[in-house]
């Protein structure tokens, strides 16, 4: 993974200055309380990095204020400014900089990370934020976050791809299931071996695997693990990077989204990935589809009262992640992408295999087991019977032996 070079704290600090003019672009006049400052000689002071005019006791009538200054009134002349109150104040907004960039090298050079992922994550974001040139941290989460999904691309649609042939697949493969559950004790290892042999032809002849499926959430599940604790735990290592980090109504990426806003743009993306990809997870199994896209709906409304007192920068990487799925399989639904990745439309359902709900899939599989034991009960009933019918020839052989 990355690790960052040894740099002493002063050089990260002429770089992080850099970066907190930057991170005040950003916040577009949104700033924190620790970075205002107003000298008290002076007309003018330091809000988030820039020059802001002093608030002073203004008169319509001329007249002097607490400090014996002459208060100008209408029709006064302009005054013209002191030079030396802009040099003091552009000292005061260097300083205050400086000072904050001091902090966050500090508290980069003080973190060990070790080589659990969520640490290697924090460790490449930290490397992006301060060599990309980026205006804020939430753009570099954006950026990571981005460029991993269009990395993953390929996976992800000859994931689907493999899904969409395994849809027409089940049929014939259900088919073959059933016939080996009626056997059930009476298969032999040749039985065995001609059933592997047909399921091998199966998947040979629709080109696709079992495994196949898996191959994008198995490469997608430890990237979104990693930056989710990363980020989660980053406000409590790095707390002045993220702090003046964020943009638009979130300035503070360590704090939860203050409107919500966040949240709910994710759970609704979320909800609208499922909506747009429920006619293939259908397909794949028409039994239990329409259960797993009412859970994924359930969930997806559960999601923002679960999740909403997450700090902002697990959601700056959530909402990123889920509207490029949400683009990802509006992508993979148009007919020339299907036709240049081989992505087969779903099949027809199959008669007796319509999309049932929770309640009939329960229903059917108490009743399945319910005749499995009945079934069983039979079995004994008949074995004891013919165990008792033989000792009755048994016991009729040896009485008209004695005779």
């Amino acid at each position: 993974m990355f690790s960052l070079a040894p740099r002493s704290i002063s050089a990260r600090s002429r770089t992080l200055s850099s970066h907190l003019f930057r991170n005040n672009t950003c916040l577009l006049g949104v700033s924190s309380p620790s970075q205002d400052r107003c000298d008290e000689s002076s007309s003018v002071g330091v809000k988030a990095g820039r020059l802001i005019p002093c608030r002073r006791q203004m008169s319509t009538n001329s007249g002097t204020d607490g400090n014996g200054s002459i208060l100008p009134s209408f029709g006064s002349k302009p005054i013209t400014p002191d030079p030396t109150v802009t040099t003091d104040a552009v000292s005061v907004a260097t300083s205050s900089t400086s000072d904050s960039a001091a902090l966050i090298a500090e508290q980069i050079a003080a973190f060990e990370p070790t080589w659990w992922p969520s640490d290697q994550a924090l460790v490449l974001l930290n490397w992006i934020n301060e060599t990309a040139g980026l205006p804020c941290y939430a753009y570099s989460i954006m950026g990571t976050t981005l460029a991993f999904r269009f990395l993953l691309f390929p996976i992800f649609a000859k994931g689907q791809r493999n899904s969409s042939r395994m849809a027409h697949c089940q049929p014939e493969m259900k088919k073959l299931m059933e016939q080996l559950d009626k056997q059930k004790g009476k298969v032999d290892q040749a039985a065995q071996l001609r059933y592997t042999q047909q399921i091998q032809a199966l998947f040979k002849k629709y080109d696709c695997s079992f495994f196949g499926s898996f191959l994008a959430p198995l490469a997608s599940a430890p990237l979104f693990m990693s930056f989710f604790f990363g980020l989660k735990n980053a406000p409590e290592i790095f707390p002045e990077l993220l702090s003046t980090g964020g943009m638009l109504w979130f300035p503070d990426l360590t704090a939860p989204d203050p409107y919500v806003i966040m949240p709910v743009l994710s759970a609704t993306t979320f909800l609208l990935m499922t909506e747009v990809g429920k006619d293939q997870m259908m397909a794949s199994d028409p039994a239990r589809g329409k259960t797993m896209v009412n859970v994924f709906r359930a969930l997806a409304v559960a999601m923002v009262p679960m999740t909403m007192n997450f700090n902002s920068a697990v959601f700056v990487y959530w909402t990123t992640n889920n509207s490029f799925s949400l683009l990802q399989s509006l992508i993979l639904k148009q007919s020339f992408v299907k036709k240049a990745f081989g992505i087969w439309d779903p099949p027809k359902p199959v008669p007796g295999q319509e999309p049932k709900n929770i309640i009939e899939e329960v229903k059917n599989l108490m009743n399945k087991k319910e005749k499995e034991v009945n079934a069983l009960a039979a079995e004994r009933i008949k074995a004891h019977n013919e165990i008792v019918e033989q000792q009755k020839k048994v016991k009729k052989a040896l009485m008209e032996k004695k005779k």
